[in-house]
């Protein structure tokens, strides 16, 4: 698959807990409940995650994900650019997210995105974010739990 981002981008060792809603079908707000999803990499216009709920792929058809970064609580309203199914977990979608920005939520994550970066240089975790862990998250994908399990052993 050839490379197509312009931008740098985030790939957490640990995914990024987030809640999920549809935001809006048409450019007409929805109201809905939410369900977990996983974030597994994140850059300025784009998200990866994975859920279990099978989403059109259609730009009339908006996200929005609620995280925590840096123990600030943020929303990131997009659009789906590509879906796979998961063969290693039937009933599991990976989904790539085209983030749709206004001018002060763009200001705002560009500096948490900045700031993690920062952190992810000289460590694998980030203070203050809402990450995935097993207890909690009902997506929480085995290798993160034997990769998490192994780095807490040794240490």
């Amino acid at each position: 698959m050839n490379e197509r981002r312009k931008e740098e981008r985030r790939i957490l060792q640990l995914p990024l807990c987030s809640d999920v809603t549809i935001s809006s079908i048409h450019q007409q707000e929805v109201f809905c409940g939410s369900l977990e999803t996983c974030i597994k990499d994140i850059s300025i216009h784009g998200l990866r995650c994975i859920s279990p709920l099978r989403f059109p792929i259609n730009d009339n058809f908006v996200l929005r994900f609620q995280t925590r970064i840096m123990d600030t609580v943020i929303n990131l309203d997009g659009s789906i650019a590509w879906r796979k199914d998961n063969s290693h977990t039937p009933g599991i979608y990976e989904y790539g997210i085209q983030l749709h920005h206004d001018e002060f939520s763009s200001a705002m994550f560009t500096k948490l995105f900045n700031d993690m970066g920062s952190w992810l240089k000289s460590s694998s975790f980030v203070p203050g974010c809402r990450f995935c862990v097993k207890e909690t998250c009902p997506l929480y994908p085995s290798q993160y739990k034997i990769e998490h399990q192994s780095k807490s052993a040794s240490s």
